[in-house]
């Protein structure tokens, strides 16, 4: 199967790479030009577990990249969209990324063909892209064309193995699409689970939505133990420790740049946006709740501030919409001289980020700074220092703690 896959970025081109690895000739399509060379020349632009080994076993062979849309349609079975669907500046989904591609390929679609949309999307989306392709070719989808939404579903930096055991979700506007799509994933995978387009682009909305609203609930609750002055990781443990009905999650740097706009999706056509609007609120509201409990103990104007992680989600390389950087700001604010350090980020050595340290802010839960050696962080930082642990990467259940209490 000739198989094209339009954005060859973190979704994207994971994908791709899977598809090779099991037999299938792939052609990443692109409108980065450097992203394009890059790839050609058998270099991954990111981090993902297990992609580097793949692109050098399959690049310039069943897997190629072009900034040529035309040439990779005509060859091609089935045309996989991966492409970004931000929101503007006053959080209306954007999706000229897909408008333009379509409306660039329209006149080279070909009869048999399927398009699959895997980007995130509001509801309703499949359906106008099927009017779309009925007024701008001569063909009739689910007939002589066929058209399905198949999101994605995995974890950023793990896709390689996730896409092998998650199940795939197919929804369709018809029959045949669907025994379509699901020959191109079968080609992978058995767990496939059918549906129709609007449930499938609701369930990919409410997964994200359920994780982000969960971790508001963590990070409300962090600030309610607070103001009652108890500590937080105790009465987590508390309530799920071996409690069938547990699973509070523990408070954290909720953001990126899924979590942070899709649900905004969901409710820019009803009235009812308050459980999604106040999670919005309340994630976002973190960095200037914990540091107005820092300068509650100690005075930023001139202090050094040291910020560890600065990526959107453990263990990647991805800084979009990190709330880091908003940490960042808002410490610049107050006076405070900011360094910052992540080991999947091109930055400053660790030691030179902490080296005279007043405050560090310990952003992101990346594994190694759960692995290091604790000595490394309390001997280059202020004797008085303070850390700020959210994520509890000490072990010490505090948010807050002096550099005494840091153990080697």
């Amino acid at each position: 199967m000739n198989i094209s896959i339009f954005g060859v970025g973190r979704v994207g081109l994971p994908l791709a790479l899977f598809f090779a690895e099991h037999g299938q000739r792939v052609i990443g399509v692109d409108v980065d030009e450097s992203r394009v060379e890059t790839l050609s020349k058998g270099i991954m632009p990111f981090y993902e577990e297990g992609a580097n080994k793949l692109l050098k076993k399959h690049i310039n062979k069943l897997f190629t990249v072009t900034t040529d849309a035309k040439n990779a349609v005509k060859q091609s079975d089935a045309i996989i969209l991966t492409l970004g669907t931000p929101v503007d500046e006053h959080v209306n989904p954007v999706f000229s990324q897909i408008e333009k591609a379509l409306a660039d390929i329209a006149a080279y679609l070909k009869k048999e063909q399927i398009l699959i949309l895997r980007s995130t999307v509001t509801p309703g989306t499949t359906e106008y892209l099927k009017r779309f392709i009925e007024k701008n070719t001569k063909f009739k989808v689910g007939k002589d064309f066929f058209l399905a939404f198949c999101p994605e579903r995995i974890a950023q930096g793990f896709s390689l193995e996730e896409l092998k055991e998650i199940p795939t979700i197919i929804g369709t506007l018809d029959k045949e699409s669907a025994k379509r799509a699901e020959k191109v994933f079968r080609t992978f995978t058995e767990k496939i689970i059918h549906s129709d387009a609007r449930s499938t682009e609701l369930a990919k909305l409410f997964t994200n939505m359920y994780r982000y609203i969960n971790f508001a609930i963590a990070n409300e609750f962090m600030m309610l133990a607070d103001a009652h002055d108890r500590n937080i990781y105790e009465i987590i443990e508390l309530v799920n420790k071996d409690y069938k009905r547990g699973g509070l999650r523990v408070p954290g740097l909720t953001a990126g740049p899924c979590l942070f706009k899709d649900g905004f999706f969901l409710i820019n056509k009803i009235p009812f946006t308050e459980l999604i609007m106040n999670s919005w609120k309340l994630n976002e509201s973190v960095p200037a709740y914990l540091i107005e409990k820092i300068k509650e103990a100690k005075n930023l104007e001139n202090a050094k501030v040291a910020i560890l992680g600065l990526t959107f989600k453990k263990n990647s390389d991805d800084t979009r919409n990190s709330l880091s950087f908003k940490a960042r700001k808002i410490f610049a604010a107050e006076g405070a001289q900011v360094m910052l350090h992540d080991p999947y980020v091109k930055t400053e050595p660790l030691e030179k980020v902490l080296k005279n340290a007043d405050v560090v802010f310990i952003a992101m839960n990346h594994d190694y700074y759960r692995d290091m050696d604790k000595n490394v962080l309390k001997s280059n930082i202020k004797r008085d220092a303070l850390v700020c642990d959210i994520w509890n990467m000490s072990g010490l259940n505090k948010i807050l703690y002096s550099a005494a209490e840091i153990k080697k």
